[in-house]
């Protein structure tokens, strides 16, 4: 079992493309666990500027099932990824590995809830600045993942970049936590 400070040193190896972590990530059943911890965490790093702007009667509630369903969302979207890549590609992977890179990635986000926090507390970024640096978060998780399939797996660019693209779109459009910045 690792502890938190493994798991985000492994996600800082992973964000900045270590061939060797991603492999060793790709390759470890368990390692679904942590991605699904970094996930958690970033889906409650989205909420926390929110909920010191703004005072909720049900905060509690508020939190709990946003964090459900965006895990959800995360869920559904790597399914989506491993069904296209399985069926329409013909690629042999393990669910396990799809929603472990897929995980690691989904942790981007926490940079889009600092540029919020930013927003909120320091008057910083405008919301014209800040729907163009999550364009560049989204599009850095597009990278993380399509270069990790590529790396990982010996997938085809083409492949990857579809199935990524695909697993975006799903996210996005699923998620109710991150619809809160657009």
């Amino acid at each position: 079992m690792n502890t938190f400070k493994d798991v985000w040193n492994q996600f800082k190896l992973f964000i900045r493309f270590d061939s060797s972590t991603i492999q060793k990530i790709s390759s470890d059943r368990y390692e679904s666990g942590n991605a699904f911890l970094i996930v958690f965490v970033s889906l409650a790093s989205i909420y926390l500027p929110v909920t010191l702007s703004n005072g909720f009667r049900n905060f509690f509630d508020i939190i709990f099932f946003g964090i459900l369903d965006g895990a959800f969302a995360w869920v559904l979207s790597s399914l989506a990824m491993w069904f296209m890549l399985g069926r329409v590609f013909k690629e042999n992977l393990d669910i396990n590995s799809i929603t472990t890179i897929t995980g690691y990635a989904h942790g981007l986000v926490i940079f889009l809830s600092l540029s919020l926090f930013m927003k909120t507390y320091f008057g910083f970024f405008s919301t014209t600045s800040i729907q163009v640096v999550s364009l560049g978060i989204f599009f850095w998780i597009y990278l993380t993942i399509s270069k990790s399939l590529e790396q990982a797996f010996f997938i085809e660019k083409n492949s990857s970049k579809i199935s990524t693209a695909v697993f975006l779109f799903i996210l996005v459009w699923t998620s109710g936590p991150l619809k809160i910045v657009f």
